[in-house]
């Protein structure tokens, strides 16, 4: 590959999980990549550490608590970079992904929120999303190996959390440290309570709805707690594939980086499920309402989405400091905005 083949890479969130997931990753392909610019809110050393260890030029490297979300959005815009890849969590990422998808780059969408609120308007910007979360990435990857079979519906299969096998009367006074303490998953307390109460299933749904251009009714959630089935697409023929790996991220970033360079992603293992192989069942909403709070709000209005999420975000925060319950995060999401 020659210096002109080589891709030069933007990552926002470095510092958190999945970017340093990310940057492990692009050094296991380090002559195929460069890494040209970096953003954390709030870890700086460990930015420094990244950014010396890439290399990367002190004018593009951003520490949002000092420098401002602006820098930041310009990160994205980075005029030499071809791909960026955006795992901030929350709100904050949705303008880097609109500055990225504006000035025509590859984007590698790990947030959300981003499509959650801005849907198809980001769809019709000049540039391409590659989805990180393991669910669309594996449904993606199903699509390409199967470009001509056409889609009768689409699986998102879902660990169900701490609680999925509990009652409401257990529920009422589960702490935080229970909320946070997820079978599968290490992750940051947000998207520990979002799974926990499947309000993260909830964005999902809607993610696949912009990306898949599918009606809801053909978008299904499943609980599955062995989390080694991360997409299932049901086609027309009555043939169901799903795509089948172990519980990490390494997969679909890397997944996302070889696609986005034009390189050959490795043969994964994509099949027909056994019988009784893993646990699908179906999510109680009537306990767990997360994937019905959101569906409700989206239905009723696509164009609420964004301070629907800034909502959540501040509820999310008054459950982990203490001023309210577990089961309160439901019923403050369902007033009117």
């Amino acid at each position: 590959m020659n210096l002109k083949q080589i891709k030069k890479v933007v990552v926002l969130g470095a510092t958190g999980s999945l970017g340093i997931q990310a940057l492990e990753l692009l050094k296991k392909y380090k002559k195929y990549f460069e890494v040209i610019g970096l953003s954390a809110n709030t870890s700086g050393s460990l930015l420094k550490q990244q950014a010396k260890e890439w290399d990367v030029p002190a004018k593009n490297i951003v520490l949002v608590s000092h420098d401002g979300e602006e820098k930041l959005h310009k990160l994205a815009a980075l005029k030499e970079a071809d791909i960026v890849i955006n795992v901030l969590s929350g709100t904050h990422g949705i303008e880097p992904s609109k500055e990225a998808l504006k000035a025509g780059k590859i984007l590698l969408l790990g947030n959300k929120e981003s499509l959650v609120s801005e849907g198809m308007s980001l769809l019709k910007m000049p540039g391409k999303i590659i989805p990180l979360d393991s669910e669309h990435n594996a449904i993606f990857e199903i699509l390409r190996k199967f470009p001509k079979k056409k889609v009768e519906k689409i699986i998102i299969p879902c660990s169900g959390g701490p609680f999925w096998k509990k009652q409401r009367k257990e529920l009422e006074k589960v702490s935080v440290k229970e909320v946070l303490n997820h079978p599968k998953w290490k992750m940051g307390p947000k998207i520990s309570v979002e799974s926990a109460t499947l309000i993260n299933k909830g964005m999902e749904v809607v993610e696949a709805y912009y990306l898949f251009l599918l009606p809801l009714r053909k978008i299904e959630v499943t609980i599955h707690p062995e989390c080694m089935v991360h997409g299932i697409v049901e086609f027309t023929d009555g043939e169901k594939m799903a795509y089948v790996s172990e519980p990490n991220m390494a997969e679909p970033i890397e997944n996302g980086l070889l696609l986005a360079a034009g390189m050959k992603v490795p043969n994964r293992e994509i099949r027909k499920l056994k019988p009784k192989e893993f646990t699908f069942q179906n999510p109680n909403h009537e306990i767990l309402q997360g994937v019905n709070v959101v569906l409700s709000v989206f239905q009723k209005n696509p164009y609420k989405m964004k301070a629907f999420l800034i909502q959540e975000e501040q509820v999310i925060q008054k459950f982990l400091h203490g001023k309210i319950k577990f089961l309160e995060i439901f019923s403050s999401l369902s007033s009117p905005l």
